[in-house]
């Protein structure tokens, strides 16, 4: 088991950010989909104060997650992630049965990406569109 660190070396600033949903991915090739053709639109705003929020629309019905977040990296990883811890809205949680935990990975400034995929969950891929 991968040892998590919260990271005190790196200095993250947080001003309001919103997360966009901009591609969903399967397990076989071609199953890439974006806009309005993926099966749910969702986002993240990620607040200063560590707290987040997490809105999917699916057929026209909203749900809302809401929690905490921390910057974290694990040993032997060169990676920085998004942990998200739930406290409520369980049931957005993307995760390979970390119960109420979510990982995403920063790809680069801009763009985080579910860790989900791993576990045969889908691909989901963010764009950085408000900050």
């Amino acid at each position: 088991m991968k040892m998590i660190l919260v990271l005190v070396s790196t200095e993250f600033v947080f001003s309001k950010q919103k997360w966009e949903l901009i591609q969903m991915t399967g397990n076989y090739k071609g199953s890439k989909t974006t806009g309005d053709d993926m099966a749910w639109q969702e986002y993240y705003v990620l607040n200063p104060a560590g707290t987040f929020e997490k809105s999917r629309t699916r057929e026209e019905v909203v749900t809302v997650a809401n929690g905490s977040f921390e910057v974290v990296e694990f040993e032997n990883d060169t990676e920085h992630y998004l942990l998200l811890t739930f406290e409520s809205g369980e049931e957005l949680v993307g995760n390979c049965g970390d119960g109420v935990n979510e990982l995403l990975v920063y790809k680069s400034a801009t763009k985080i990406s579910s860790t989900w995929q791993a576990c045969d969950g889908p691909g989901l891929d963010y764009v950085l569109s408000k900050n």
